[in-house]
């Protein structure tokens, strides 16, 4: 006789719970409704076993049906995951959603270009504020203090744009004597320039439309305020939609909620069903009252 400690399998309780269930991994009697890619072996094996040691069936038919219950809980699993999912992909197209049918909109109302992604109207509600609030402080700054290249851009190309519109005609910036603009440099990406050089561009835009740089300067001022305050507002009216459209899409459309509610509830008849046929059989295995045949439910989706 092979003595315990040199028997083979495990020796201790857990041990023994793990392998418990080996008998029966593998056969028609195990099916592994495993997804690859999404879903794990080893999941499901723990996930199987547990029903198993919860249920405790004894004999092939009581395991075939223990078994049952694992896989169409498992599966109600995966109804649950993919609500979450089809949610979860509702959510994040909102913003793309929006996009496509403003920019639809825009096309029909002949308003040419307009930016209607919510990415590219935070963005501008940020560049129309710092542009104000350039212009704004600008004045009052002292001559040999250095801006940095996103406020020396803002006042500069506010100054070009209100010039352009003064003399109604095209300005050829390149021919613009600038102070302190390297030759290569685009008005709107300038580097840091110190307050003066900024001054210097301003009277050079001025004098080459006839106007007094001041007067040039609030021009500019009041047209990135009004810009600066209509970017906020459609900010604010882009994220109030969004607020709601991700309260609207908490739920998936009506036509996938009807499909995961009849898929459900058809997997939940049958879980229940195997449920009833385990209990039933059990009963009458350890009391001898019930019905001493399973009657295995082995139709498909109604």
């Amino acid at each position: 006789m092979i003595a315990e400690s040199e028997a083979g399998g495990p020796k201790t309780t857990q041990g023994k719970a793990v392998v418990r269930w080996n008998a029966t991994r593998h056969g028609i009697s195990s099916p592994k409704p495993v997804i690859p890619g999404l879903e794990k072996q080893e999941d499901w094996e723990e996930h199987r076993s547990g029903i198993l040691e919860n249920l405790s069936p004894v004999g092939h038919l009581e395991i075939t049906l223990a078994e049952r219950v694992a896989l169409l809980s498992w599966r109600l699993h995966r109804v649950t995951r993919y609500e979450t999912g089809t949610i979860a992909i509702s959510q994040e197209t909102i913003e793309d959603d929006i996009h496509d049918r403003d920019r639809f909109l825009s096309t029909l109302k002949h308003k040419g270009i307009e930016s209607t992604h919510p990415v590219d109207i935070r963005f501008e509600a940020k560049h129309y504020k710092q542009a104000h609030s350039a212009l704004r402080r600008f004045p009052s700054l002292e001559p040999d203090k250095t801006l940095k290249g996103t406020d020396a851009s803002s006042v500069v190309w506010g100054a070009l744009m209100e010039a352009k519109k003064a003399a109604d005609a095209e300005i050829d910036d390149e021919g613009l004597d600038l102070p302190g603009v390297p030759q290569d440099a685009a008005i709107e990406e300038l580097p840091a320039m110190k307050v003066a050089d900024v001054r210097g561009c301003v009277e050079a835009i001025a004098a080459h439309v006839s106007l007094d740089p001041e007067e040039l300067l609030e021009l500019a001022t009041y047209e990135a305020g009004y810009q600066a305050r209509h970017a906020a507002h459609k900010k604010e009216e882009v994220e109030q939609e969004i607020s709601r459209k991700v309260r609207e899409r908490i739920l998936p459309d009506e036509k996938t909620l009807e499909k995961i509610g009849r898929y459900e509830a058809h997997l939940s008849r049958q879980l229940y069903h195997a449920l009833h046929e385990l209990e039933n059989l059990q009963k009458y295995r350890t009391t001898g009252e019930g019905v001493p045949l399973a009657r295995l439910d082995m139709q498909g989706p109604r």
